[in-house]
């Protein structure tokens, strides 16, 4: 026992100097750490207040809502390498699934703004992921996108805006749920949220 609280006073001290995002990089394998070095860690991400929610486990890897959260904050200041540009919205949810399909955690950010600083949907990846999403990315070729856009039913048809009944309405998130804007009244709202 002396060992195991000499060992976890080690730890503390040594976890009490890290950064917040190498404490929430480190929790998120916390399943690879000895049981003295998990409960070290969890006191420290409790004392600074940080919440984290561990890959392993993630049902499915789908990310949870305040994953997503997380991921829309970080979208706000990721670095140029980590952002991917789609032309529409259908391109770019095409490479989220793809990427979701490898367990890699992204997420799409519709333009916002004005359209004279409109620069299309964009694919948000964290860091340790940069290289396998750009190799994923890189291999759909743009005739393999076109025919997936093709394979879209021709009764699809965007829907109108709850608000103002606009036709020009954009798609901003597709997880959990499609949420979409209007770009004519600015109008955002999530597709199960309206009734048929």
């Amino acid at each position: 026992m002396i060992g195991d609280a000499a060992q976890y006073q080690e730890l503390v001290s040594l976890y009490s100097g890290y950064s917040d995002d190498e404490l929430v990089e480190l929790g998120r394998d916390m399943t690879d750490l000895t049981e003295t070095a998990q409960e070290a860690l969890k006191g420290e991400l409790t004392r600074r207040e940080l919440k984290i929610s561990p890959l392993a486990k993630r049902e499915g890897w789908v990310l949870t809502e305040e994953d997503l959260q997380d991921m829309r904050a970080y979208a706000e200041v990721a670095p140029a390498e980590c952002i991917f540009d789609f032309e529409d919205e259908r391109s770019a949810a095409a490479a989220y699934y793809a990427l979701a399909a490898q367990r890699i955690d992204a997420i799409v950010v519709s333009p916002g703004g004005t359209k004279a600083d409109y620069h299309g949907p964009r694919v948000v990846v964290t860091p340790k992921d940069v290289e396998r999403a750009t190799a994923i990315l890189s291999e759909p070729s743009t005739d393999k996108l076109t025919a997936e856009k093709e394979e879209v039913p021709e009764e699809f048809a965007l829907p109108h805006c709850p608000s103002c009944d606009g036709v020009e309405t954009l798609l901003e998130s597709v997880d959990p749920v499609n949420q979409w804007r209007c770009d004519d009244c600015g109008h955002t709202w999530l597709e199960e949220s309206v009734s048929p």
